[in-house]
């Protein structure tokens, strides 16, 4: 079997796991809000995943054959002239997760909640 198929397998694979616990950490935040105030996740295809709160906007491109990926946050709408901030990120075959903004490693489930963060936090 080729090596470079099974790379890109198993980084197509830790994108899923990744995008379903962010979506998750989403849910659990929300479950004592409004329905009104709920955070927007949508389903995390192709590599995408777009997270919509009150007042800031989340999104993360991924490339499965690398595992390396881009984020940026936005003020309200996304939009160069919104970007509030943005960095890279690394989902490893170990499941760890580098990230530009930080030293060292995240485990995926850190890593997941980090992000979340980014749209939860009021700063």
């Amino acid at each position: 079997m080729n090596p470079a198929a099974t790379d890109t397998r198993v980084y197509a694979e830790l994108w899923i796991s990744f995008a379903a616990l962010i979506r998750s950490y989403v849910a659990a935040h929300d479950l004592s809000k409004p329905v009104c105030e709920h955070v927007l996740v949508d389903e995390g295809e192709n590599g995408s995943l777009t997270l919509h709160g009150e007042a800031k906007i989340l999104t993360l491109d991924y490339d499965p054959a690398t595992g390396a990926g881009t984020w940026t946050v936005y003020e309200d709408d996304p939009g160069p002239e919104c970007a509030l901030d943005r960095g890279n990120f690394k989902i490893n075959e170990d499941s760890l997760v580098e990230f530009s903004d930080r030293r060292g490693k995240l485990e995926l489930e850190v890593a997941a909640e980090a992000f979340t963060a980014k749209v939860f936090d009021e700063e």
